[in-house]
């Protein structure tokens, strides 16, 4: 991703109500005080669109002082794909997806868990949606070190 300048950011999950909105919220907030203008957004590969946030991630997302409460899920398109000059997949289920819809942006789709720092256990970033109000908390605290780590790459990538 080295000398990538990216105009756009893309961050995908399965159905934009948990992981991606809350990137999508930390990203701006982590780009809102520098001279970089990016667009931000986030999909879901099965979304229903129009859908709310789930009710954890938007308790979570309080802790960090974000709010998903007037969230709705959008569905991936062809378009989003196209226009996002990085894509950002939470778990190899989505990265898989991502290549087989979309072979055309290969180069563009990366792993955020690869953002996670050295001390990581792999790539993937798990969804919680099954697991419950403390696994979302610790899914965002990850997300937060994520988003920390690639937006200091990209302020360094932009001088």
């Amino acid at each position: 991703m080295r000398g990538i300048k990216p105009r756009s950011v893309l961050f995908v999950c399965f159905g934009n109500i948990m992981r991606s909105p809350m990137c999508e919220h930390l990203m701006n907030r982590a780009l809102g005080s520098t001279a970089l203008r990016i667009r931000v957004t986030s999909a879901g590969l099965n979304a229903v669109a129009g859908r709310e946030a789930h009710p954890w991630a938007i308790a979570a997302a309080r802790n960090f002082d974000i709010s998903l409460e007037n969230h709705r899920a959008r569905l991936l398109t062809p378009a989003m794909v196209s226009s996002a000059d990085l894509i950002f997949a939470m778990d190899l289920q989505n990265y898989a997806q991502l290549i087989a819809r979309f072979p055309q942006a290969r180069k563009q789709i990366y792993m955020l868990g690869a953002f996670k720092g050295p001390d990581a256990d792999g790539m993937e970033i798990r969804d919680p949606y099954d697991d419950g109000p403390e696994a979302t908390f610790q899914c965002y605290r990850i997300l937060l070190t994520c988003i920390h780590n690639l937006s200091q790459d990209l302020i360094a990538n932009s001088r």
